[in-house]
């Protein structure tokens, strides 16, 4: 080996051991999760969001915090173990990135086609569609928000001024389910759903939204009569 080779591989050498000893050590733990939107036209991200922390996603974004908060503790001690304290220092605070800690993708799901001898053949890949980030404490808000209106619906619906618009035929088929067929004022039977009506116990004239806790089932002839009056 020549002196010149010798010598840039001692260069290499030297680079790669100083690479690897100034090189960052910190990673941030962020949260990511995934909502197939494939089909769906326009999703919107906090309906999205609602139906994950309903669904018992809290207690996740709990978990990960803790995680994110032992991250922290395990970077302090290694940057105060450091003999590059100032440095690492400066390190750990360009990847500190709380506002943006829990991250949610749309993915949709699309066909595309390869052609080999002719013969052209279908298959799917996973497409991003969307990335929305937050922080903690935008999440744990939302999360109370939810929790006050007993996790009913996500909050846009429960907001929304349409409310009617709310009382899909889904929705009406598990309030029916859930009353038996039977009407809640006068205890009258109709499993064949003839007269059969799904009623706002708290009107939406009066303020009532359409969430199972406000929906009942009543014949139409005692729901004709309550009308428009809030019950005392």
């Amino acid at each position: 080996m020549t002196m010149i080779s010798l010598t840039i591989l001692m260069i290499c050498i030297v680079l790669f051991l100083l690479y690897t000893i100034l090189k960052s050590p910190f990673s941030y733990p962020y949260f990511i999760h995934r909502f197939d939107v494939s089909g769906k036209r326009s999703p919107h991200i906090d309906d999205f969001l609602d139906t994950f922390l309903i669904d018992g996603g809290f207690t996740r974004i709990q978990s990960h915090q803790k995680v994110i908060e032992q991250w922290k503790s395990d970077s302090h001690q290694r940057i105060e173990k450091s003999i590059l304290k100032n440095f690492r220092r400066k390190q750990y605070e360009q990847v500190l990135n709380d506002r943006a800690a829990f991250k949610f993708y749309f993915i949709r799901s699309q066909t595309r086609y390869r052609q080999r001898n002719y013969v052209k053949t279908a298959y799917k890949v996973k497409v991003q569609d969307g990335c929305f980030v937050y922080d903690f404490n935008y999440i744990k808000d939302r999360y109370n928000q939810l929790e006050d209106i007993g996790f009913e619906c996500t909050l846009r619906k429960y907001h929304s001024k349409n409310q009617r618009k709310l009382a899909t035929r889904e929705l009406r088929e598990k309030i029916m389910k859930r009353d038996n067929y039977t009407c809640q004022l006068c205890g009258k039977y109709m499993p064949d759903e003839v007269g059969l009506q799904v009623d706002h116990i708290i009107p939406v004239a009066k303020g009532g939204k359409t969430v199972k806790s406000n929906l009942r089932v009543l014949c139409s002839k005692c729901n004709g009569s309550k009308s428009d009056k809030a019950p005392i």
